[in-house]
């Protein structure tokens, strides 16, 4: 079991359109109805503002929170399920209480003490303590679906930690999912409560209303890890109605839940209703007239995360673009997400007086997905240093952001995106384009005297939209002059999951298995943030057992796992600085991928929506980050 997998999360916002000034509108209306195109004010007038419409292109794969692992599936669940915290507003470094009123943490940070607000329940009736949120985040755990990893790096079962022996595991494993299908988490007995209010576990009751969550038993080790409440922010760690799982179907070890895959029972805001995952379909989200919340909003207006919802909300799987634009312009829909938003739709878009096309600060473009150039170094010849060094000093970074991408991005520096903490503390430069120096290091190497010319490399890049196959040609063409020949094989993001799994021991990426053109020892690769933190990168693409290394750049080294375990476990800013600069430096002068580029991103609504409340961890609509807030005139 490798603990750290790509998340699914689609490049929903990904775009190319970029001006002078974070934060600001493309172009400006001077109306009424604000931010639109073209200084006229908007004529058209919304088609309903009561229930609103939203259009998306991906359908959710589930509704389970502890199973879906994609943008669109975290953006449903999110509305209807609530966990213990979450961002505070736009911010992604502060967070707020949602189902805990407060926390604190022991001086060592190891353990966090959560006490629970009172009187929540679920939008049945059903009540929410202690022992529901016990239950629900070892269920997550037990479970073993997409986003497990996002606990088991801190916790695992009850007294064991991550590498326990699998004998221990599986007897745990049976234990606990019996303990899981049979107990009354509303009432448990006092010989239960004893179960949940045990020491040497990860979540430990210490009454009715305080959980108590204890670091160390996960596969990072025992780090005080710095990044906790970013990481239970992620819906795999929501409470569910322990008593509805129980009736439909329980609790299985490595086994989902068909029944919550299909419906939803939470805490939150909304109910959701009328599921139909299919191209045209959807899903509704009703307000809930029985939200526990309202009250608690009422205490704490800048609350965000609790505040009951304003508008219904009908989410459409629009099955093409320009649906969706005539959607938007129509007034039909108030905010869409693409599948890709390249310069095409985005030009549909401008100059429309009621649609606000928003260009977002640099964190959101890399949060939703900052690429590189993988070679994979444990093969012929990208294990030869020279040929990695040229191939980095052969690519022309600006060529491709000019011409495959308008201008419309920019470099940057990995294994830690851009705004990130801890972004390439030493300011090393970007990687230039410079043929002299490619050429000089390829004749220092195998390749030299274009050696290395028919040897054909089967190069993998995505094709949503056009960009992709426009930067490929050109880097095809860099390639070229330096003796370096690549075979573009266009594949789709799920088909470039399925080659970072292993198969048999066997990386699908050094295979054909499935059929995709491979195998694939170099091609394009991106990553998308679970929540936004330096270690979530570093774990995926510097750590040897990340599946941007191990089936990808091929890159391990013992000395970068053990500094991304420490830095993931430390809140000194100055060892913080420490590490994450040799980690920087590490890669750099390995030339273990060619960071490519990080295209800028906009959000795209209705001058008529209001309530947006934007962060680069929004998982609705183009970073809205809840839709309880919005509203529309």
């Amino acid at each position: 079991m490798d603990p750290k997998w790509r998340n699914v999360i689609a490049i929903a916002i990904v775009v190319v359109i970029v001006i002078a000034g974070a934060g600001l509108y493309l172009t400006r209306s001077t109306s009424s109805g604000g931010g639109g195109g073209g200084g006229a004010a908007c004529t058209v007038p919304l088609q309903s503002k009561n229930p609103i419409q939203v259009d998306q292109a991906e359908i959710p794969g589930h509704l389970d929170p502890d199973t879906t692992f994609s943008t669109p599936g975290w953006a449903a669940v999110q509305q209807v399920y609530q966990g213990l915290v979450n961002y505070n507003g736009s911010s992604y470094t502060n967070f707020s209480g949602v189902l805990a009123k407060n926390w604190t943490t022991s001086t060592d940070h190891m353990h966090w003490n959560f006490t629970l607000r009172s009187g929540v329940t679920f939008s049945n009736g059903d009540p929410y303590n202690a022992y529901v949120q016990w239950f629900s985040f070892y269920r997550s755990l037990l479970m073993n679906q997409g986003p497990q990893f996002i606990l088991s790096q801190n916790f695992w079962y009850p007294g064991l930690n991550y590498y326990s022996n699998a004998t221990q595991v599986a007897n745990e494993e049976t234990n606990l999912s019996a303990f899981l299908n049979t107990t009354n988490f509303f009432a448990p007995t006092s010989a239960e409560i004893g179960v949940m209010e045990a020491a040497n576990q990860s979540f430990q009751v210490i009454n009715a209303s305080t959980i108590e969550l204890n670091l160390g038993f996960g596969y990072l080790g025992v780090v005080p890890y710095s990044y906790l409440l970013a990481s239970i922010s992620a819906p795999n760690s929501y409470a569910v109605d322990p008593a509805l799982v129980q009736a439909k179907g329980g609790v299985v070890p490595g086994g989902q839940n068909n029944y919550l895959n299909a419906n939803t029972l939470g805490t939150g805001p909304y109910l959701l209703t009328n599921w139909n995952p299919i191209s045209g379909g959807g899903y509704t989200l009703a307000p809930s007239t029985t939200y526990w919340g309202t009250a608690a909003a009422r205490a704490e207006p800048w609350n965000n995360n609790l505040q009951p919802a304003n508008t219904t909300v009908d989410v459409v799987f629009q099955k093409t673009d320009p649906l969706t634009i005539n959607d938007l312009k129509t007034g039909a829909a108030v905010s869409a997400s693409f599948a890709y938003t390249g310069p095409s739709t985005i030009s549909q878009l401008l100059g429309n007086p009621c649609i606000n096309v928003r260009q977002m600060p640099t964190v959101y473009g890399a949060t939703s997905g900052s690429w590189w150039v993988f070679m994979n170094q444990s093969v012929f010849p990208f294990n030869n240093l020279s040929v990695r060094e040229a191939i980095v000093h052969a690519i022309n970074y600006q060529s491709i952001i000019q011409n495959a991408f308008g201008g419309y991005g920019s470099q940057w520096v990995g294994p830690v995106p851009p705004s990130y903490p801890y972004y390439n503390p030493q300011n090393l430069p970007n990687y230039a384009y410079n043929l002299t120096l490619a050429q000089q290091e390829i004749q220092n190497s195998p390749c030299a005297s274009n050696a290395c010319v028919n040897d054909v490399i089967n190069y993998e890049y995505q094709t949503p939209g056009t960009d992709w196959a426009d930067a490929t040609s050109i880097l095809k063409a860099n390639l070229a002059a330096i003796g370096i020949t690549i075979k573009p094989v266009g594949i789709d993001v799920s088909t470039l999951l399925a080659e970072q799994l292993l198969s048999n021991g066997v990386c699908t990426s050094s295979t054909n298995v499935n059929g995709a053109g491979g195998p694939f020892y170099m091609g394009q690769e991106f990553y998308t943030s679970d929540y936004i933190s330096p270690d979530d990168w570093t774990q995926n693409d510097a750590i040897s057992y990340g599946s941007a290394n191990m089936c990808m750049s091929g890159y391990a080294n013992a000395t970068m796992d053990q500094l991304v375990i420490e830095a993931a476990g430390t809140s000194n800013a100055t060892l913080l600085n420490q590490y994450y600069s040799e980690m920087t430096s590490m890669m750099y002068y390995n030339y273990t991928d060619a960071w490519l580029v990080v295209p800028t991103a906009v959000a795209v609504s209705s001058v008529y929506l209001h309530g947006i409340i934007q962060n680069p961890m929004a998982s609705a609509e183009p970073f809205a980050y809840f839709f309880n807030t919005q509203w529309a005139s």
